[in-house]
């Protein structure tokens, strides 16, 4: 493009002139390219992994990033003494450092502020329950500042023997509103949804509770302020009608309609809005007879104008706990979960497990999956889209050969779900396909990423001999090992004469 703009504008000049010509460009070229790599340098994408390990169990919960791009990490943990629960909080800079962390410990019982908010440039709205033992629960609201300085903190009394905040956001007219589930001792086989709004001061403006409903559970909640109206995403609402259900809540939050979720997704539920007539969600969906993860895109009827299932039949991958989709371009859809979860030992568990990171577009056209993780169980809370355009995934890691509890891991990674710092420990937690269970017996699950649709699977004995060829054209293959001795096997991925993916298989 320059030699063709120089040829254009200057061919009849001079040469000595054109030269002189020349140099000045240059020199305007070189100062761009290096203000090009000075602004990349300073606010282009980073990636980094950081593990938190402390001697207590650590949940990782709500997460704001910051005008700076760095994040503040709001955590749970159990101590070794007492198994209360208290509250963590972590500020860490945009290359993977922490640079801040604070602790608040409740002397007579549990202390959790689950859910954050970023109300301005220095201040950090926190929800969550103070839980005094033999004692109501009560609702815990708090501002901190981007230090992790406590500014004010208020409690409400809630005359629930058991109150759990699900959800918090920020509405139209700046106040806090919040969802939650509670329960007494006088019938604790069932469950309240409560909904509540704050000031910005921590002031209870209003409050409402639905006990139409046992056993409900509200995910996430989103406002459509056109009609003054809220939606929430809730789990059980009517069992009968189906797994999960989306409550249309007005401006008092009171619930004043029903719709079931379509594609029986429940569970885990996210949602985000485009406009006041569209919108995503995310979550489960039991079909096909095992545990996939889904994105829909709903209209303001709460009608399915698109679905993608993102796995496949007898599939055992979860929705990320807290938060299992975000955006801020809606071009570039993040969701996540667990993938190979263990449903009955969860974050526990002695079986593999691995984050799954999948990219869409507005139209649901899936354009990527990744896997992080090595040999540990891997088990997803949240996935934030960041303003580099990147992902940043929080969850735990807890490795039972050698340790009691599980540790905070977060991957933070680039539009294309990699990691490009130069640590190449770090870079082998990205893969673009993983194989499970290893050990096997009777069968080997790949599942891949439609990045390298149409690879080649093989498998061979340890003296080198090819046992297993195949091609991937769907998400997830299954493979009969039957057939095969018992001993190890290597795998291989090859994609356009690449290898991309490799490792050993023992066969039990």
């Amino acid at each position: 493009m320059f030699t063709a703009y120089f040829y254009n504008r200057f061919f009849t000049v001079d040469l000595a002139k054109s030269l002189t010509m020349l140099k000045i460009i240059m020199k305007k070229q070189s100062l761009a390219l290096i203000l090009y790599l000075v602004y990349n340098f300073a606010y282009g994408q980073t990636t980094f992994t950081l593990l938190i390990s402390n001697p207590t169990n650590e949940i990782p919960g709500g997460i704001v990033e910051l005008s700076d791009q760095s994040f503040v990490l709001s955590s749970a943990f159990y101590t070794d003494q007492t198994d209360r629960l208290g509250q963590r909080f972590f500020k860490i800079n945009n290359t993977g450092i922490v640079t801040h962390d604070s602790i608040i410990e409740n002397p007579n019982g549990a202390a959790c502020l689950w859910f954050l908010v970023y109300t301005s440039d220095t201040n950090i709205f926190c929800i969550g329950d103070w839980n005094n033992l033999n004692e109501k629960d009560q609702k815990w609201v708090m501002h901190i500042d981007t230090g992790l300085n406590i500014q004010w903190e208020k409690k409400h009394q809630t005359n629930y023997d058991y109150f759990k905040t699900t959800d918090a956001f920020r509405n139209s007219q700046n106040n806090i509103i919040t969802s939650a589930v509670a329960s007494d001792s006088i019938d604790p086989s069932r469950d309240f949804l409560f909904f509540q709004e704050y000031s910005m001061t921590g002031d209870l403006i209003k409050s409402s509770v639905d006990s139409s409903a046992h056993n409900a559970i509200s995910y996430d909640m989103i406002e459509f302020p056109g009609d003054n109206m809220y939606r929430a995403a809730v789990a059980f609402y009517n069992p009968y009608y189906s797994s999960g259900q989306i409550l249309m809540i007005d401006s008092s939050l009171t619930v004043i309609g029903v719709d079931s979720i379509p594609y029986w997704v429940s569970l885990y539920n996210s949602m985000k809005k485009i406009n006041d007539s569209c919108y995503y969600i995310s979550g489960n969906t039991h079909i096909y007879g095992g545990y996939d993860y889904a994105l829909m895109r709903l209209d303001q009827n709460n009608d399915c104008k698109k679905v993608s299932i993102l796995c496949q039949q007898d599939t055992i991958d979860y929705a990320g706990i807290v938060k299992s989709m975000d955006f801020i371009d809606q071009n570039l859809i993040y969701v996540g979960a667990t993938s190979n979860i263990d449903l009955f030992y969860g974050r526990f568990s002695q079986q593999k497990s691995w984050y799954a990171l999948s990219s869409f577009d507005s139209l649901l056209n899936l354009r990527w999956t990744k896997y992080y993780g090595d040999n540990a169980c891997y088990f997803l809370q949240s996935v934030t889209a960041t303003k580099d355009g990147g992902a940043l995934l929080a969850g735990t890691r807890f490795d039972y050969t050698v340790q009691n509890d599980c540790d905070i891991y977060l991957i933070k990674v680039d539009e294309n779900g990699v990691l490009t710092n130069d640590d190449h420990i770090q870079t082998q937690t990205v893969h673009d396909a993983i194989v499970f269970p290893n050990p096997g017996s009777n069968y080997v699950t790949i599942e891949s990423g439609p990045q390298i649709s149409g690879s080649e699977f093989r498998m061979n004995n340890i003296e080198g001999k090819q046992m297993i060829s195949t091609t991937l054209t769907e998400r997830r293959t299954t493979l009969e090992t039957q057939f095969l001795p018992s001993g190890i096997y290597v795998w291989q991925i090859i994609f356009q004469e690449r290898l991309v993916e490799s490792g050993k298989w023992i066969k039990e």
